[in-house]
C-alpha cells in the first residue's frame, strides 16, 4: 500500500478555528470513529505522541464533532471531504486542526491505524442526530454508516470482503460496503452531497477483486444517486437472457429466439400499441392491430389481422379483390361509381357494353327494346305476344289416338279403352276422332309458360297451360296439319288476365317434356254427331321435343303466321313440334275422365234408337253417354255385336270430395239404363251427386302436337 501523503492542491491547509469541537460515538454494533484531521506529509514523519488525558479529551471531540462524515477510499479524497464538509458548513475555514501538538500527534497515529486497517469514512452533515454504522468485517451491508475503514476484498455477487471499521452515513443511505446485487468489490467511500443521501455503489479497488456488478479501479471513486455533487461507480444493466423468465431489464421472455410471435428474440414486443405499428398499406385486408397475447409463460404483444374486406369494396386503387386492392374495370363484376359504372354486368338488358344503365324497357309501346322478345302494342295474353312481351309458345294436337290397351306409364289402367273391345267398335271410334282432329273440334291446345328457352333446352320448371280453342276460318285449314294457325280460345278455359286456369307443372330434361299430373279439358268426338269435353283428373304427359324454327309471319293479316306489329324478334327461334305422328315417337296422354263429365255428355245419336247404329238397350235422348258406359252398348249386325261393355269406374278425383267409404264406387241404373244410384267400397248407398264427381275412368291417348297461334 502506498504511504499516504498530502494531495497535491493549491493552498495550504486552513487554521483551525479556535472553537473546534470533538465527538466521539459509539455504534451500536461497532465503534466507529469519525474524524477530520490534517493529513501527514508521510508514513515516516509522523512523530511519537505524548498521549495525555488532555489530548484524549480534545481528539474525542474532534470525532464527535465529525460524527457524520462518509467513507473516503484513501488520503486521497481529504480535499474531496474538506469541500463537502465546507459545502455542508461543518467548518467554514477549512478542516479540523487540534490545538495542542500531543493532540495532533495522537489524531495522527489514530488515523494511520484506521487508514492501514480498512476504510476511512469521513463526511458531515447538518442533521444533529447521529447515524451509527454496523461493523463490516463480515463484508455485509451495513445499516446507514458513517465513516469506516478501507474494505478489503469483496467477495462474489457484491459483498464486501474484510471490511474495515464501519463508518457513519448520513440518513438513508447504504453502508459503506457494498450491498448484495450492487455495485460489488471493495466497500467504496460513500459519496458526499450538500443535503442529500450518499450513492449505494461504488468500485473496488485496486487490492479488492470486484463483484459480479461492480469495475475494478486503482482508487475508487464514489458514485451518488441523488444530489448535484456527488459521484460514484454504476454497476452494468442486465441485458435480455431468453430464458423464459421476464426480469426488469425485458418487456417480455417467451423462452424462445423467435420474432413476430408476440415477444421477439431482444426481450421486446413484436409490435407497441400507441401508436399502433401493425397496421399496412393494404386497406382490403383488413386493419392489423397490435394486441396483448399470451407468448409462452409471459404476456407479449403481436400484430393481429383484421377482418378482410367483401370484393367489390372501394379502395385506394378501385376495388377490393380477395383482400387485394386492383383497379376496377367494366366487366369485373364490380361496380365502381369512381370510374362512373352504373351497373354489371355489361351488356345485359338493363346494363348497357359501358356498365351504364340502360333504360328499361316499356312493353306494350309498339316498340321491340331489349329485353323484349316482341312487343304488339298491348299488354294482352294470348296474341302470340304475351303480356310482358315474350312469344307465346302455343301447341294443339294435330295427332290424337285412343288407346284400348294398358301402358306402363299410365299404370296399365285404361278401364274406358277396355270397354270397347270391338275391334270394329274401335275403329268406328278413332275414325270419328281423327275427323275431330281435322275439323279441329277434337283435341288438347296448350300454351307454355315460363319457359327459360324457346328451343326446348333442359329446364327444371315449366308449366303446360291447358285450354280448349276453336280454329278461326281460313282457306286451306286442316286441323292435321295447322302449324302457326290461329285459334280461339275458349273464354271459359281461362281467367281474368286471359291465362289457362288448367296448368300442369313440368320440366324438360334431356330433350323430353313430362308435365303432370294435373286437372285438364279433352275435346274429343267419339261420334261424329257431337264433341264430348272430358275432364280428366290425375293428368299427365310425356313428349319428345321437337326441331326448333323461326316462327311463320302472316300474309295480309290473316292466318296462319304471326302479324308484323307483334314486331317479333327476326332472330327468334322457338320448337315447331312435340312428339311425331306415329305410333312410335308420338307422346302418352294419360288421366281418369270423371263420371260427371261422362254424364253430360249425350248419347251419340248414331247409337239412338233409329240412328245408324242403335243400341239394343233402347237408349233415349234423355240418356247420357255415361248411361252407355255403365250399361253396354250391343249392335245388331245381324248378330248381336257388343260394342261397348258395362263397365264401373276404377278410379277416384283426389280433388272431389269423398263419397261414404270412398272409392271403388259402383254406379247403379234403373230399367231405362239411367244411371240413379251410388254405393261406396262397402257398397253403401252414397249420395250420386258426390259418386259422379269423384267417380272417374282410367284412359290412355298417344299425341303430336304443332306450334299454332291462340287469339
Amino acid at each position: 500500500m502506498p504511504s499516504p501523503t498530502k494531495p497535491a492542491c493549491a493552498g495550504s491547509w486552513p487554521a483551525p478555528p479556535p472553537e473546534t469541537t470533538a465527538t466521539f460515538v459509539r455504534s451500536q454494533s461497532v465503534r466507529t470513529t469519525t474524524l477530520m484531521a490534517g493529513y501527514p506529509s508521510s508514513r515516516a514523519s509522523l512523530p511519537s505522541p505524548s498521549i495525555t488525558a488532555a489530548s484524549i479529551a480534545s481528539v474525542t471531540m474532534v470525532l464527535r464533532s465529525l460524527m457524520k462524515c462518509f467513507t473516503l477510499p484513501s488520503w486521497h479524497a481529504a480535499r474531496a471531504a474538506r469541500e463537502t464538509c465546507q459545502h455542508a458548513g461543518v467548518q467554514q475555514g477549512g478542516f479540523f486542526h487540534l490545538r495542542d501538538p500531543s493532540s495532533r500527534a495522537l489524531m495522527k497515529r489514530i488515523i494511520l491505524g484506521i487508514s492501514l486497517g480498512g476504510l476511512v469514512f469521513v463526511g458531515c452533515s447538518d442533521d444533529p442526530s447521529p447515524s451509527s454504522g454496523s461493523a463490516t468485517t463480515s463484508g455485509s451491508t451495513g445499516d446507514t454508516g458513517g465513516m469506516g475503514g478501507r474494505g478489503g476484498m469483496g467477495s462474489t455477487g457484491g459483498t464486501g470482503g474484510m471490511g474495515g471499521i464501519g463508518g457513519m452515513g448520513s440518513t438513508g443511505s447504504t453502508g459503506g460496503m457494498g450491498s448484495t446485487g450492487g455495485t460489488g468489490g471493495t466497500g467504496g467511500m460513500g459519496s458526499a452531497s450538500s443535503a442529500s443521501s450518499a450513492s449505494s455503489s461504488s468500485s473496488a479497488s485496486a487490492s479488492s477483486s470486484a463483484s459480479s456488478s461492480s469495475s475494478a479501479s486503482a482508487s475508487s471513486s464514489a458514485s451518488s444517486s441523488s444530489s448535484a455533487s456527488s459521484s460514484s461507480g454504476t454497476g452494468g444493466a442486465p441485458g435480455c437472457v431468453v430464458d423464459g423468465v421476464v426480469t426488469p431489464s425485458e418487456q417480455c421472455d417467451d423462452g424462445n429466439a423467435i420474432d413476430g410471435d408476440g415477444c421477439n428474440q431482444d426481450c421486446t414486443f413484436s409490435c407497441i400499441k400507441g401508436p399502433d405499428s401493425c397496421p399496412d398499406a393494404e386497406a382490403c385486408n383488413g386493419v392489423e392491430v397490435c394486441t396483448t397475447i399470451m407468448s409462452g409463460a409471459s404476456t407479449g404483444q403481436k400484430c393481429m389481422t383484421g377482418v378482410q374486406l367483401l370484393d367489390c369494396s372501394a379502395c385506394a386503387s378501385g376495388v377490393c379483390g380477395s383482400g387485394v386492392c386492383k383497379a376496377s374495370s367494366c366487366g369485373d363484376g364490380c361496380v365502381d361509381p369512381s370510374k362512373g359504372e352504373q351497373c354489371e354486368p355489361p351488356g345485359t338488358v338493363l346494363c348497357n357494353a359501358m356498365c351504364k344503365t340502360a333504360a328499361a324497357a316499356t312493353c306494350g309501346d309498339g316498340t321491340r327494346q331489349a329485353g323484349e322478345q316482341c312487343d304488339d302494342g298491348n299488354t294482352v295474353n294470348l296474341d302470340g305476344c304475351d303480356a310482358s312481351c315474350k312469344f307465346e309458345q302455343d301447341l294443339r294436337t294435330n295427332y290424337l289416338e285412343m288407346q284400348f290397351g294398358a301402358d306402363a306409364f299410365c299404370g296399365n289402367a285404361n278401364k274406358l279403352g277396355a270397354a270397347i273391345p270391338n275391334a270394329v267398335a274401335q275403329g268406328q271410334v278413332q275414325g270419328n276422332i281423327t275427323q275431330g282432329i281435322a275439323a279441329g273440334s277434337t283435341g288438347v291446345v296448350v300454351k307454355m309458360l315460363g319457359l327459360d328457352s324457346l328451343v326446348g333446352a333442359d329446364d327444371p320448371m315449366v308449366g303446360v297451360g291447358v285450354v280448349r280453342a276453336l280454329p278461326v276460318a281460313g282457306v286451306g285449314y286442316t286441323g292435321a296439319s295447322d302449324l302457326e294457325w290461329w285459334y280461339t280460345v275458349n273464354p271459359a278455359t281461362i281467367n281474368a288476365t286471359r291465362s289457362p286456369l288448367d296448368t300442369l307443372p313440368g320440366s324438360i330434361l334431356g330433350n323430353t317434356l313430362s308435365a303432370g299430373p294435373g286437372a285438364m279439358s279433352l275435346a274429343i268426338n267419339f261420334f261424329p254427331s257431337n264433341a264430348t269435353v272430358l275432364r280428366l283428373s290425375s293428368a299427365k304427359l310425356q313428349v319428345l321435343v321437337g326441331s326448333s324454327s323461326a316462327p311463320g309471319s302472316s300474309f295480309g293479316g290473316m292466318t296462319p303466321g304471326h302479324l308484323v306489329t307483334e314486331h317479333l324478334d327476326p332472330a327468334l327461334q322457338s320448337f315447331s313440334t312435340l312428339g311425331q305422328a306415329n305410333a312410335n315417337f308420338a307422346g302418352k296422354l294419360c288421366g281418369d275422365i270423371s263420371a260427371r263429365s261422362l254424364s253430360q255428355a249425350p248419347v251419340p245419336t248414331e247409337l239412338l234408337s233409329g240412328g245408324t247404329l242403335p243400341c239394343t238397350e233402347g237408349y233415349s235422348a234423355a240418356s247420357s253417354f255415361l248411361d252407355v258406359i255403365v250399361s253396354g252398348c250391343t249392335i245388331n249386325l245381324g248378330i248381336p255385336v257388343p260394342a261397348i261393355l258395362p263397365s264401373q269406374p276404377d278410379k277416384a278425383d283426389p280433388a272431389a270430395p269423398v263419397g261414404g267409404a270412398g272409392a271403388p264406387y259402383k254406379l247403379i241404373a234403373n230399367l231405362q239404363k239411367s244411371t240413379n244410384a251410388c254405393t261406396d267400397k262397402n257398397n253403401a248407398v252414397v249420395s250420386l251427386g258426390l259418386c259422379l264427381d269423384a267417380a272417374a275412368y282410367s284412359s290412355f291417348f298417344r299425341f303430336a302436337m304443332d306450334r299454332v297461334i291462340l287469339k
